[in-house]
């Protein structure tokens, strides 16, 4: 019985030491021969979306090597400045295999083992196309840039239909490159930064599926369904804070005008008021500006709306009031008020009306079409 006990240690020993399997990456990242230090955090094994911590990887010349060990594949982030907060690019990293791994600019190309040779060919065959996308989304940006209201929405209008065909284009090249190389590990370990992973999963061969680059996406999608459910908690949780605030009273705060003058809710009792929290970063933001100002001018009789700038630079915020021409109130909401706190604010835009005498009667998250629905009926009556 002892024999037997002790044959089983020395094998679960020996399984332990064998299941971890060394990983050497070398790093050549052209162009930039004066650098000497690159960072790495490789993600823990088997806890997709878990760092460990950073590592430095010396080199001479902009050349590097890199060893470390795991017993599944992991995804890194490699970086040439440290810091949680420096821009990374996210590598995979397969034990057993080598990889050389060739950094130009912000783009890096796989080769080394078989399965780098044949992450590289799909690289070859899809990244013009990826390339394409986003060199056209990067021109329309350019071109937005400065436009007034009326002239963003012509140029937007006519840009869309082609950005939404381009952004198709890709999304069929790679699914179609997936249906076809799904046997290919990888042509699966390049896809998953550009599929939807349970689509590429589905779309992977058999022995894929059960093998260690199946494993990998298991963990990632393990991880994106987490964390959907957290995010999905955390609505729940914010939308019940704001059900609760309706019927009380509205809390009084003062900020800044547009004019740098303080201006208090509670200075505009008599009239329906209706907070708007915004940005001139969010698009849903912005999207919605037209028919705030059409609601504006409609019941401007009875009701006032203040602008509530949030996460913006002051320079920001009043250029994006004097370029979208917003005629309302506007105060700046600076990072240390408890403003966004004090209502449970944790989406953009948010809409909250409050009566003349300075409660709270409606909330509503997002862009919302019942928004303008509510209004209609509320000054209908």
């Amino acid at each position: 019985m002892k024999r037997t006990l002790f044959s089983m240690l020395i094998m679960l020993c020996t399984v332990s030491i064998w299941a971890q399997k060394p990983i050497k990456a070398q790093i050549k990242v052209e162009g930039e021969p004066e650098l000497s230090r690159l960072y790495i955090q490789v993600g823990e094994s088997g806890k997709y979306g878990k760092f460990k911590a950073e590592e430095v990887i010396e080199g001479k010349k902009g050349k590097f090597s890199y060893t470390t060990q795991a017993d599944k594949i992991v995804p890194a982030r490699l970086k040439r400045e440290s810091g949680d907060n420096a821009s990374y690019m996210t590598i995979i990293l397969v034990p057993g295999e080598e990889l050389r791994l060739t950094v130009k600019g912000e783009e890096y190309f796989y080769d080394g083992a078989k399965v780098y040779k044949d992450c590289r060919k799909a690289d070859d065959t899809l990244t013009p196309i990826y390339k394409e996308l986003i060199d056209y989304y990067n021109k329309i940006t350019e071109r937005l840039s400065g436009l007034s209201e009326e002239e963003y929405k012509k140029v937007l209008k006519v840009c869309q239909d082609t950005l939404a065909m381009k952004s198709e284009a890709f999304e069929k090249a790679a699914e179609e490159y997936a249906r076809t190389n799904g046997d290919s590990e990888g042509a699966v370990l390049f896809l998953y930064n550009f599929m939807d992973v349970d689509t590429l999963y589905s779309l992977a061969g058999r022995e894929i599926q059960n093998g260690r680059v199946g494993e990998f996406l298991k963990s990632r999608i393990a991880y994106m369904n987490e964390q959907r459910e957290l995010i999905e908690k955390q609505e729940r949780e914010a939308q019940a804070k704001l059900d609760a605030m309706q019927g009380a009273p509205a809390k009084d705060f003062t900020l800044n005008d547009i004019n740098g003058n303080p201006l208090s809710l509670s200075s505009l009792r008599g009239k329906y008021v209706i907070l708007d929290f915004w940005g001139s970063w969010c698009g849903w933001c912005i999207k919605g500006i037209p028919d705030m100002k059409k609601y504006y001018e409609k019941y401007s009789d009875r009701l006032q709306i203040l602008g509530v700038d949030c996460n913006d630079t002051e320079q920001k915020w009043k250029d994006a009031v004097e370029k979208y021409e917003l005629p309302w109130l506007h105060v700046y909401n600076p990072r240390t008020s408890t403003v966004l706190a004090d209502y449970n604010i944790t989406g953009f835009p948010t809409k909250i009306v409050i009566d003349p005498q300075g409660n709270v009667v409606k909330v509503i998250v997002g862009e919302d079409p019942a928004f303008y629905t509510y209004l209609d009926e509320l000054f209908s009556k």
